[in-house]
């Protein structure tokens, strides 16, 4: 069974969700939150609050059930009165056990439950790619009912302090960032031309699952058209008014993506990985993926090593 290409897209950049608590508050009261080190993603899961994002003209309004991304990764202010001067989060959190719900102020009246989106250096680019900065879902958006569900179910968990509930809220917390996507990709014009907009469209999906689930094939555009039930022409004039490029440039990208994360994570040598996604010449191979990464194989394996050491000693 072919994987549908959203999913294999999440699968390559190796989405993963990570509950990492929240607070419930009441009263008036204001948190400025420095520049986040992932993707951060926040559910209004009571209440209404106010958000001030560095870089963005006016503050958001959150009410119960929106969901908010920040994949810019840029610091804001969230309060229930922004007049107030804001105290820091990060001082709020300081000596809290992990994952802890806390209480600010007085009251229950707001709950807001934080998360964030770990994806590898291709998911990063291909995120700030296609995505704007700042990705607001309203409860009352299209797409948004069954994440209700998911936000309940969050809540239930962390109320009741149940065996495991960090492992089911970052299980949610990937599942309320699929329904996110979604949502998001079917407004018309949210998405940019590319990789997203092509992982959701209806008529290029039987043509991309067997792109991504064959790369080693020499595949040709007449089968690829074939597939999705169009004639050649109306095929790639299609594909390339959603993807941006041509059938079979989005091949070699993807191709290339997928060489890409094996070079980081194993040891397999650079003929095999070449010979994995449809080139029998490792020459061949180093200059495609040079053209499409903006450096060789060897050097990719080289950074990987360093970036895994770094990560180490931190």
């Amino acid at each position: 069974m072919q994987r549908d290409p959203l999913s294999a897209i999440l699968s390559l950049i190796e989405a993963r969700g990570v509950y990492t608590g929240g607070i419930t508050a009441g009263g008036k009261w204001a948190f400025r939150v420095p520049p986040p080190e992932q993707i951060k993603l926040m559910v209004i899961a009571r209440g209404q609050c106010f958000i001030a994002v560095d870089g963005e003209k006016r503050p958001r309004h959150l009410v119960e059930g929106d969901v908010f991304l920040n994949i810019a990764r840029r610091p804001y202010t969230i309060a229930t009165d922004l007049s107030l001067r804001p105290r820091n989060f990060e001082q709020l959190y300081a000596d809290a056990p992990k994952c802890e719900i806390l209480a600010v102020g007085g009251g229950e009246e707001i709950m807001l439950i934080g998360s964030h989106i770990e994806l590898n250096e291709i998911g990063m680019r291909l995120l700030k790619g296609g995505l704007p900065p700042i990705v607001h879902l309203r409860a009352s958006d299209a797409g948004a009912g069954q994440i209700q569900w998911l936000i309940r179910e969050m809540m239930r968990e962390t109320g009741d302090a149940m065996p495991g509930a960090e492992t089911a809220c970052s299980g949610m917390v990937e599942l309320v960032f699929l329904h996110l996507l979604r949502a998001h990709i079917a407004k018309a014009g949210a998405v940019k031309i590319g990789w997203l907009r092509a992982a959701c469209d209806p008529k290029l999906a039987p043509a991309l699952g067997l792109m991504h689930g064959d790369p080693a094939r020499d595949w040709h555009l007449p089968e690829l058209a074939k597939a999705a039930a169009m004639s050649r022409t109306a095929f790639a004039s299609h594909f390339k008014t959603v993807a941006g490029m041509a059938p079979l440039a989005y091949l070699t990208e993807w191709r290339m993506r997928v060489a890409e994360r094996e070079l980081r994570e194993s040891a397999k040598p650079v003929a095999r990985i070449a010979r994995s996604v449809g080139y029998t010449s490792e020459a061949a191979f180093s200059t495609a993926f040079k053209r499409v990464i903006g450096h060789s194989p060897r050097r990719r394996r080289i950074d990987a090593k360093i970036e895994a050491r770094e990560l180490e000693d931190a």
